[in-house]
This record gives C-alpha cells, sequence and structure tokens, in this order.
C-alpha cells in the first residue's frame, strides 16, 4: 500500500506540474460560469444574468418536461463535448507520458527504495492516471451540479454517473496509450496512435450506427457482418453520451426537436421523421451491459498486451 500511495503521488505531482491540469480546471469554472449566465423563468430563457429574455413556453418553468430536456442539452452538448471530447484529448496529453517515462533509466530509483513487482508497477501507475481523471470528472460535475441546482432548481442526483462513465471511458482510451507508450517508449508517438485509434473506432461505430439506423441496409450481406464484427471487437466510447443520458433521465434530443417538427414543410417534416425513427431504432439497440462488458473485454486484453511488453523490456 506504501507503494502505491508513493507511486500515484509521485504521477499526480507530475500531472498538476503540468499547465494542462490547469487549463482543465479553468474550463470547468468557465463552463459552470456561462451556465449560471443562464436561467429559466415563467416567460422563457434567461441569457446574461436576466439582461437577455427569450420567451418560450417549450423552455418556461410552466414546462412538465422542462428538466428533462436541460438534461438532454447537459449530458448531449455540454457533458459530452467537455468531458467525451475535450476532456478525453487534454486528459490524454496529460497522461501519455506516463509509462515513456517510466521506462527511461533509473526513472523506478526515484519512485520507489525498495524493490517492486513490475506488474504491480504497471497497475499502480495504470491506476493512478484513472485517478487523475476522477478527480477532473469531480471536479466538473460538482461545480456543474451545483449550477443546476441553485439556478435551475434541477438536482438531478444522476448525473454524478457521469465521473465514473468519464474515468470508464478514458479508460478505453488510455489502455490503447500504454500499449503504445510501452511499445515505442516516447509520449507524442503514444498520444498520435491513440487518437488515430479512436478516430478509428468513431468510425466504426458510427458505420455500425448507420446500417441499425438505416432499414435499406442489407443486414445479412457481408459489409454488415464485418462492421458489426468490428464493433464488438472495439470499445464503444459512443455509448457512454447514451448510458448517462438514461441514467440522468434527461429527454432524448429527438422528443426535443419533435414538437416543432410541424413549422417543418412536408419534405423537411418527413425526412425528419425518418432520421428520428432511426435514431430511435439505435438508441433503443444500445444495451448498457453489454456495451460497458464487451469494451471492458476489449480493454483487458489491450492492457494484457501493453502490460506483457512493459514486463519483457529493460527498465
Amino acid at each position: 500500500m506504501m507503494q502505491f500511495n508513493a507511486i500515484v503521488m509521485h504521477s499526480f505531482r507530475e500531472a498538476i506540474d503540468r499547465k494542462v491540469f490547469w487549463v482543465m480546471i479553468l474550463m470547468s469554472v468557465i463552463v459552470a460560469a456561462s451556465m449560471a449566465s443562464v436561467g429559466f423563468s415563467e416567460r422563457g430563457v434567461d441569457f446574461l444574468f436576466g439582461t437577455w429574455t427569450v420567451e418560450s413556453d417549450f423552455w418556461s418553468l410552466r414546462s412538465d418536461t422542462l428538466h428533462e430536456r436541460v438534461g438532454a442539452l447537459i449530458v448531449g452538448f455540454i457533458a459530452d463535448n467537455y468531458l467525451g471530447k475535450f476532456g478525453m484529448l487534454f486528459a490524454l496529453i496529460t497522461t501519455a507520458s506516463i509509462f515513456p517515462a517510466l521506462m527511461e533509466p533509473g526513472a523506478v530509483d526515484v519512485i520507489a527504495s525498495k524493490p517492486i513487482d513490475r506488474k504491480l508497477l504497471f497497475l499502480y501507475k495504470y491506476l493512478s492516471a484513472m485517478i487523475f481523471i476522477l478527480l477532473q470528472a469531480t471536479v466538473f460535475v460538482g461545480i456543474t451540479f451545483l449550477v443546476m441546482g441553485l439556478r435551475w432548481r434541477y438536482w438531478p442526483i444522476g448525473y454524478w454517473s457521469l465521473v465514473p462513465l468519464t474515468v470508464l471511458m478514458f479508460s478505453y482510451l488510455f489502455s490503447l496509450c500504454a500499449l503504445f507508450g510501452t511499445w515505442f517508449r516516447r509520449a507524442m508517438p503514444a498520444l498520435i496512435l491513440t487518437l488515430i485509434a479512436w478516430f478509428c473506432i468513431f468510425g466504426v461505430q458510427s458505420a455500425h450506427a448507420v446500417l441499425i439506423a438505416n432499414p435499406d441496409f442489407d443486414k445479412t450481406g457481408k459489409w454488415t457482418r464485418m462492421v458489426t464484427a468490428m464493433h464488438w471487437a472495439t470499445p464503444k466510447t459512443q455509448d457512454i453520451p447514451e448510458i448517462a443520458r438514461r441514467i440522468v433521465g434527461a429527454a432524448d434530443f429527438v422528443d426535443i426537436i419533435t414538437p416543432h417538427a410541424d413549422a417543418m414543410s412536408e419534405t423537411d417534416r418527413s425526412d425528419f421523421e425518418q432520421a428520428a425513427e432511426g435514431n430511435r431504432k439505435l438508441t433503443a439497440s444500445i444495451d448498457p451491459l453489454s456495451s460497458i462488458a464487451s469494451s471492458l473485454a476489449v480493454e483487458a486484453f489491450v492492457v494484457f498486451l501493453a502490460l506483457r511488453r512493459f514486463n519483457r523490456m529493460d527498465l
């Protein structure tokens, strides 16, 4: 336990010494302040602390489903973009050097004065990266949760699920970063290859989403089977926002837009209804348990490869 604490504290000090850590904290504060400048009243939405008001029954306190729509915006736009995209990018930038730095000559002597098993050393450093992103997610969720409660009278307890879900999503990507880091022993190649892999994962999941949502595709064709197999063989990062939305109890974006469909032209309304039906099929096809379990299985395999590589190399 003492070795674990020493390794985690060493990794944490390295992380907070970098400007990226404080940039993420500052961005969390800015996002929370921006949210606080928006309020909801009986008339509609107030911007810039009431300086500018947009009248709308749809977004007023009179609406019984206002909180469901607010939850959809927070989870689907703010949290998904900050924690799910920019947050992941900043976190990977901050932690990409963990294993390359550890594999430099003499690095272990700085971390621990007593011998330590390589496998434990690897796992301790891996967990230290999870603790780092856990702190970042907790700060962001904590201050935005207070804003929603104090400003919008909305206290979604399920919103806290974003903390473990963010750590989970990061672990999917960091396992790849650890593998590339132990293979090349340099932070920059590890980061670049991880981002490329993330882009490929996004492509596979997007292709699978099109197959699910579009009724015109051949569900039994070889390309469909290939995409489905690749989908199951990759960590499902894009499922995380949908899982979070369900836990929070937020509305689907389609349900937010549907009441405005009557104002569309006949052609646009037909296209929208077709897209909405496809989106409902896609969200219904996501099973949180199987999504997380299969993704963790892929992560475990990648971590095993990284651990094996790390264990066979001289430090």
